[in-house]
């Protein structure tokens, strides 16, 4: 990498020698916008893998599953019970019961035909009855809740792409058991990211927001690309003298790969810039 920095000043120093104050030439390198090891959040043995190398994804795709047939099981069984209504309709039941027998009680104690005792025994079913109704349908939410967690236990073991991009290394096949390892790596290629080291006599000229050509090493749909500078370093590495900067290259149909030597140039600053120093 240091002699990567080195280059670079040679570059940018060659290039203002040949016109009168051309634009800032520099060394870059087109790499992913970021790359992901994909691994799942819980272990288990792969199941299948449903993409290859260089393939194409989007972001949702279903990659990888791992084994699941307990966790299915137990989907079904949770589901089932959340369905089921017979407890709270047997306690409806036993609840409209209670209420008709404590309004006879109640009716009978106010003709005088019924003692305290036997309203108080009704009041008190009726209010049991109410409770059980009650703690019927909290088992029923409860069930739901259930549910719902063994769903996403069972979701949990189905591996999906998080952003669109390209398939570059499968590190398991079927039959395999994995314990949080990666099981993919991929690549997000748009937008792509422009990795620069510029001389330290730039820091402060080069800013976020401005723009630059980029210039590939070999040439594919187009000879250059515009990129936006998305950040420049805070600090300066003192071996090289030099500053990292990040752009960005939209890439939508993807047709310029990652990994290229390029070129970048920046027209709004003027290559004197370099020597203020010297």
């Amino acid at each position: 990498m240091s002699a990567f920095r080195n280059l670079v000043l040679l570059t940018a120093v060659f290039a203002c020698g040949a016109h009168a104050n051309p634009p800032v030439q520099l060394n870059c390198r087109i790499e992913p916008h970021v790359r992901i090891d994909i691994s799942s959040p819980t272990e288990g043995v792969v199941s299948e893998i449903l993409v290859s190398k260089n393939q194409n994804v989007s972001a949702g795709d279903v990659l990888a599953k791992l084994e699941a047939s307990l966790e299915a099981a137990t989907v079904e069984l949770r589901r089932m019970q959340a369905d089921l209504v017979s407890d709270i309709e047997a306690q409806e039941l036993g609840l409209h019961f209670a209420e008709r027998n404590l309004k006879r009680v109640k009716d009978l104690y106010d003709n005088k035909a019924a003692s305290y005792a036997e309203l108080d025994k009704a009041s008190t079913e009726y209010q049991l009855a109410a409770q059980q109704l009650q703690q019927a349908k909290d088992r029923k939410r409860q069930a739901a809740l259930e549910y719902n967690r063994a769903l996403a236990d069972l979701e949990r073991r189905t591996i999906t792409s998080p952003v669109d991009g390209v398939i570059l290394e499968r590190y398991k096949e079927p039959g395999e058991h994995i314990y949080f390892e990666p099981i993919l790596q991929l690549a997000q290629l748009d937008p792509l990211k422009v990795e620069v080291f510029a001389p330290s006599n730039l820091y402060g000229i080069i800013k976020p927001g401005m723009n630059a050509v980029v210039t590939p090493e070999i040439t594919l749909a187009k000879s250059s690309y515009t990129a936006h500078v998305e950040q420049v370093d805070k600090a300066i590495d003192a071996p090289s003298n030099t500053f990292g900067i990040t752009l960005s290259i939209p890439n939508p149909r993807l047709q310029l790969p990652s990994g290229l030597k390029c070129q970048v140039e920046f027209p709004d600053v003027e290559s004197q810039s370099i020597l203020l120093d010297k």
